[in-house]
C-alpha cells in the first residue's frame, strides 16, 4: 500500500467554482497479478533454454521432453482510491474502501429483517466443471498436441536428412577413390604425351564421370544442409512455443477455482414474494400514511398492520373497523390513514368498496380476534 500523495486539485466544469480537493491512495491487490510490461524486451530469443541444464538442450533429438517456460515477472494490480476527506491515512482509507458494500444502505433488507424474512429459503449446490476453464484448457491442450506433433515431424525429417547425408558422403568418398585411381592410371599417358592413344579415352571418360558424381553428391549435401538448417529452426520454434504453452497451462491451473451449480428455485420464488411484500408495504406507506412516515421502515409500520378489529361485508362494501391504539398520536395517524383510504374510494378485486374506520380502544377488545368477519 502506498501512502496518499498531497491533495490534488481537480477542476470543475464551471470555472467559477472552486477546484475540488481530493486525496488518492494506491492499494496493491495481490489477488490480481499483472505481467510486468517490457520485462521480456531486450531478451534474446535464442535464450529460451537458458533456464535448462545442459542435458535437455538437444531439442532436435528423439526423446526430448519439454519443460514449462519460467514464469514472467508479475506485479500486483494497483487500485486507486480517491476521497474528498482530508487527513485520512492510507490504511483507514483502504479499510473504508473494502467495507463499502457492508456500509451501504439496503432498504429492502431493512424491511425484511423485522419479519425474519432476510434468509435463504432452501438452496443446494453441487460442484460442476468450470466450463470457461475447461474451454481454455482444451485450447491449450490442442496447441500442445499440435506443437508436439510438428516438432516430432521435424525431428523425423532431420533424421532422414542425416541418413541421406551419410549415404551421400559414403558415395562421394567412393567416387573420389575411383577418381584418384583413374588419375594415377592417366598420369603416364599425359606425361608421355600419349593423350591420343586409344586406351586413354575410356579412362578419361570414367574419370570425368567419377568427378561429375562427386560434384552431384556435394551439391545435394549442400542443399540438405540448407534444408536441415531451415527444419532445425522450425523445430526450435515449435519447442520454444511448446514451453510457453506449458507455462500457460500451469498458470491457468494455478488460477483455477472450484465452481458450483446452485439450485435456488425455491429461494428465487420466495424472494419474489418477499420483494412483493416489501413493495406493497412501501406503496401503502407512500399512498395513505402522513409525511412523517414517508421514509420509515417496516418496524414503525408493523403496529398498524398487526391491529385487530372486525370485518363487516355487504353487497357493495367491505367495512373494516380497527381497534384504536392507546396512544393518542397513533390514533390520530390511524384516523388520517382511514380518511385517505375512504377518500380514495379503494375498490377490492370483486368490485366492492373498502371502507375503514377507527373503533374502540385496544383494552376494550383484547379478547376480539384480529379482523373478525361479522358479515
Amino acid at each position: 500500500m502506498k501512502w496518499p500523495r498531497p491533495a490534488l486539485r481537480l477542476r470543475r466544469p464551471d470555472k467559477s467554482d472552486p477546484p475540488l480537493e481530493v486525496e488518492v491512495a494506491l492499494i496493491r491487490d495481490w489477488r490480481k497479478l499483472l505481467v510486468v510490461e517490457g520485462a521480456t524486451e531486450g531478451v534474446d530469443i535464442q535464450d529460451w533454454q537458458a533456464d535448462l541444464t545442459s542435458k535437455p538442450l538437444r531439442f532436435w533429438e528423439e526423446g526430448w521432453h519439454a519443460l514449462p517456460a519460467p514464469p514472467a515477472p508479475t506485479t500486483p494490480k494497483l487500485i486507486p482510491v480517491m476521497t474528498t476527506g482530508q487527513g485520512m491515512g492510507a490504511m483507514e482509507l483502504a479499510q473504508t474502501y473494502f467495507h463499502r458494500w457492508n456500509c451501504q444502505e439496503n432498504s429492502i433488507r431493512d424491511w425484511l429483517i423485522p419479519l425474519n424474512l432476510d434468509t435463504n429459503h432452501g438452496y443446494a449446490k453441487k460442484q460442476v466443471v468450470n466450463s470457461e476453464l475447461a474451454k481454455r484448457q482444451g485450447v491449450l491442450e490442442g496447441r500442445e498436441h499440435r506443437l508436439e506433433h510438428l516438432a516430432q515431424l521435424s525431428r523425423a525429417r532431420l533424421a532422414n536428412l542425416r541418413d541421406q547425408d551419410h549415404q551421400l558422403e559414403a558415395q562421394a568418398h567412393t567416387y573420389e577413390q575411383q577418381w584418384m585411381e583413374l588419375s594415377e592410371r592417366l598420369i603416364p599417358f599425359e606425361v608421355a604425351g600419349q593423350t591420343e592413344e586409344r586406351d586413354y579415352f575410356p579412362l578419361k571418360a570414367r574419370q570425368l564421370a567419377a568427378d561429375w558424381e562427386v560434384r552431384q553428391r556435394k551439391t545435394r549435401l549442400e542443399k540438405n544442409a540448407t534444408r536441415r538448417l531451415r527444419i532445425l529452426n522450425k523445430c526450435e520454434g515449435y519447442c520454444r512455443e511448446l514451453r510457453q504453452v506449458l507455462r500457460q497451462q500451469e498458470d491457468l491451473e494455478a488460477q483455477a477455482r472450484d465452481m458450483y451449480e446452485l439450485d435456488q428455485a425455491k429461494d428465487q420464488l420466495m424472494t419474489l414474494f418477499k420483494v412483493g411484500l416489501a413493495n406493497v408495504g412501501m406503496w401503502v406507506r407512500d399512498q395513505y400514511f402522513g409525511e412523517s412516515y414517508q421514509h420509515c421502515g417496516w418496524q414503525r409500520l408493523l403496529p398498524f398492520f398487526k391491529l385487530g378489529g372486525w370485518v363487516t361485508t355487504t353487497a357493495s362494501e367491505v367495512q373494516l373497523e380497527f381497534c384504536a391504539f392507546n396512544n393518542r398520536a397513533l390514533v390520530r395517524d390511524l384516523e388520517e390513514v382511514c380518511r385517505k383510504v375512504n377518500d380514495g374510494a379503494v375498490l377490492l378485486p370483486d368490485g366492492r368498496r373498502l371502507v375503514v374506520a377507527v373503533g374502540k380502544r385496544l383494552r376494550t377488545c383484547l379478547h376480539a380476534a384480529p379482523l373478525a368477519n361479522t358479515g
